[in-house]
């Protein structure tokens, strides 16, 4: 059994591979561990990101992490760079009627009495090849219906008939991608909402003109330079950038966004 034992042990010492991965394993679950702590600590459930885009520059460039501290609503200042999520939103019409459902992780959208019937969003699917054909499921009067295509979805600027009325998909919103929260500077504030703005981008996004104060995670108080530019390689591998896996263009200079 020791000869056993000493066998595998030399196989382990003299296979970097292994030696590697052991060590990559140990910093992911430390890594995870310190956000924990860190998320307690900050009082937040994001207290570290990395910026993915170049929306920011120059105050903050691609693969930059950022810390996360929360912060009160009444103690934003404009000029301050916050980090905050986007909820699912999709606005259609029932029978000439206009609506609104909004859904996140953390919360499941309402319902709604339509001419339909009990409407509820389930999720929305962003097209990966045209923003105004996005898609979303519903729960009508409980029940995912069949709309004739694939997952029962329902297609932005479709309009489909259901229970002898009529459902027209007006807009659709899923972000941020992959759950990856936005970084953009306030702007201005009010009592109910703040706009923000990247500070390399030429205008506000359409989601940018009412933030509200539950979605914001919090001020970004510490910013470590391109350490997660890993994490974007990663994240390209796997596909998540909307790009077949392993293109590596998420790293773009700050002239470009």
């Amino acid at each position: 059994m020791n000869s056993e034992l000493q066998a595998l042990k030399d196989f382990v010492d003299e296979n970097r591979f292994l030696d590697e991965s052991y060590f990559l394993i140990l910093s992911i679950v430390l890594a995870f561990g310190i956000l924990q702590t860190a998320g307690a600590g900050l009082g937040t459930e994001k207290p570290v990101v990395t910026v993915i885009s170049t929306s920011m520059c120059p105050a903050l460039q691609v693969g930059d992490i950022l810390v996360v501290q929360s912060e009160d609503y009444s103690e934003i200042q404009e000029d301050d760079i916050i980090v905050y999520d986007v909820p699912d939103r999709a606005e259609f019409t029932v029978n000439g009627e206009s609506y609104t459902l909004e859904a996140s992780e953390e919360q499941p959208s309402e319902t709604v009495e339509t001419g339909i019937g009990t409407v509820q969003l389930v999720d929305v699917r962003p097209s990966t090849t045209d923003r105004s054909r996005d898609s979303a499921i519903f729960r009508i009067n409980g029940s995912i219906p069949e709309s004739g295509g694939d997952d029962s979805v329902l297609v932005e600027g479709n309009s489909y008939e259901f229970a002898g009325g009529s459902i027209e998909i007006d807009y659709l919103t899923d972000l941020p991608y992959g759950n990856v929260p936005i970084v953009h500077r306030v702007i201005e504030k009010s009592d109910d909402h703040v706009e923000t703005m990247g500070d390399n981008n030429r205008g506000q996004l359409e989601f940018e003109d009412s933030v509200r104060p539950d979605q914001i995670h919090g001020t970004v108080a510490v910013e470590i330079p391109r350490l997660g530019l890993v994490k974007i390689l990663l994240m390209d591998f796997m596909g998540y950038s909307g790009d077949q896996p392993f293109v590596i263009d998420n790293t773009p200079s700050c002239g470009s966004a």
